[in-house]
This record gives structure tokens, sequence and C-alpha cells, in this order.
């Protein structure tokens, strides 16, 4: 039976070999792939719909998911979309994006130097957006421009990325005395989106991939329908929507990501291969 696989990146830019980031033609061979194969791209919605048997699929797919919202995605990623024509969820970390024209995107097409904004490395731009700079980060402009191309949905990963839970023994949970600062994160997140977008937001990424079953159902209760999480694994008719498996996309190189595909748009394939191999 088929899966869907969800690939989770954060960076697109030429800082190799950091944290969490792939170059532009990491991103590019990996969007060749996809055209090569015949496989459709999806958004959280589709990909939702079909997990739920509500939507049947003519031709292999897989989701393309980003966290955080940095600068990049709008530099480097976006153009890289727009080029093969392929869609792609954004999760924002709502508290860095603020007002402001576009700034200038890299042209794949155009050789030679062009004019194009600093990108600092992971973890400069972390650093910047904690202490109140976000000028690593996108602006609510660039969002719109992006959802206006029908390829970007712009989502949530809360409004301050901030970690609520406590670690009793291997069991994550909601701390007790975080519930308030997390409903209120939560919800600012989905009406700022809501607010300066205009359209519903529906899709949640947790950070660092922290949740227990409380942060489902409160998440739900405020409007959220599905959830990704930063497990590996596989999805399919019948898993659960409000804990969609994610892949890194750590490697740019094509035999990497070709493998990746067929495992884990296998059920029994890929369910076995996170159980046994997950860190591979």
């Amino acid at each position: 039976m088929k899966s869907i696989p969800v690939f989770m990146y954060h960076h697109i830019n030429w800082h190799k070999r950091d944290l969490v980031t792939l170059t532009p033609t990491d991103f590019e061979t990996h969007l060749q792939v996809l055209g090569e194969k015949g496989i459709q791209t999806l958004f959280l919605d589709e990909l939702v719909e079909s997990m739920g048997g509500k939507k049947i699929l003519s031709h292999p797919a897989v989701a393309l998911t980003f966290d955080d919202g940095y600068l990049d995605n709008w530099v480097y990623a976006f153009p890289l979309l727009k080029k093969y024509r392929a869609k792609a969820t954004f999760f924002v970390i709502t508290s860095w994006m603020t007002e402001g024209r576009t700034r200038n995107q890299w042209d794949p097409q155009m050789e030679g130097p062009q004019t194009l904004p600093d990108i600092p490395r992971h973890n400069e731009a972390k650093k910047k957006s904690t202490a109140g700079d976000f000028s690593a980060a996108l602006r609510w402009e660039e969002a719109k421009e992006m959802e206006k191309s029908g390829l970007v949905d712009i989502q949530s990963h809360t409004h301050f990325h901030q970690d609520y839970f406590l670690m009793k023994g291997k069991t994550l949970r909601l701390d007790p005395k975080n519930k308030d600062d997390f409903l209120e994160d939560l919800v600012r997140s989905k009406e700022w989106i809501e607010k300066k977008l205009a359209k519903k937001c529906r899709f949640l990424s947790w950070p660092w991939g922290r949740y227990d079953a409380q942060a489902v159902k409160l998440a739900q209760e405020l409007g959220f329908q599905a959830m990704v999480t930063t497990e590996k694994g596989i999805n399919y008719p019948g898993s659960e929507e409000t804990k969609i498996k994610r892949i890194v996309a750590k490697s740019g190189e094509a035999g990497w990501f070709r493998q990746r595909l067929k495992i884990y748009s296998n059920r029994a394939l890929g369910g076995i291969y996170s159980r046994v191999a997950g860190k591979i």
C-alpha cells in the first residue's frame, strides 16, 4: 500500500554543511527528481484528505514542508518552487515576522552576481531573531506574494517558539504551569496568520517536535485540524492527522532522495525502516 512521504526543510542557502541547510543546488536536485518521477506535491489539506480517504491520488505524491520561516525561504526556495511548479507548506514563527517591502530574490536562470539580502548561518539567524532583530525572517508582504502564486501555504509554527513541556522519565507532558502561556502562543499565531493573510490557519508544526495528548486536544479545540511532528515515519489512509510523520531533508544527493522516496512511499517498507533504521 502506498504512503505519502513528508519532507522537512529549514534553510535553502549557500552556507554548505551548515545546520539544517541545503544549498539551492541540493534543493533543485530534489525538485528535479520529483519532476522526473512524475511525483506531485501536496499541501497539507490535500495530504489530510488523502489520509482520511476523502481524496484518491492519481499519481504518487509527497509534501514539502519548511519550519521557522527564514528569509532564505523567500530568497532561494520560492524561486525554485516557481521554476518547478512545486507546492510547499511554510510553518512560520509569527512573532519573527514584520511588515516591510519584499526583498530581492535569487534568479535561478541568471548567470553572474546578483544583488541579494545577506543570509546569515543558522545559529546567527536564530540568535538575531531571539534578540529582536528579525532581518533574517520572512516579512508578511513576502508571505502574501508567495501565497498569491498558489504554490505556498503559510501555517503555524507557534508565535513564540517556546518549550512548554516537562520530561518525566521517558514521558513528555505539558507543564500545568505553562498551560495558559501555551494556549496564548497558539492563539496568537493562528490569529496573526488569519488576519494578515485573510485565510484559515488549520495546521501546526510543533517546535522541536514536542507535544503530548493534552497539547493535541487543546490545539484541536482552538481550530487546528492537523499537526506535523519531527517523528520519522509513514503517512497513509487511516493514519492519524494529528501525528503526521516527516523525513528530515538532510542530503542533496539525488540517490539519497530517490531512496527515501522509494522507502517512504511504501507502507510496509517505510514502517520497517522507521523502526529499525530510523536514525540512518
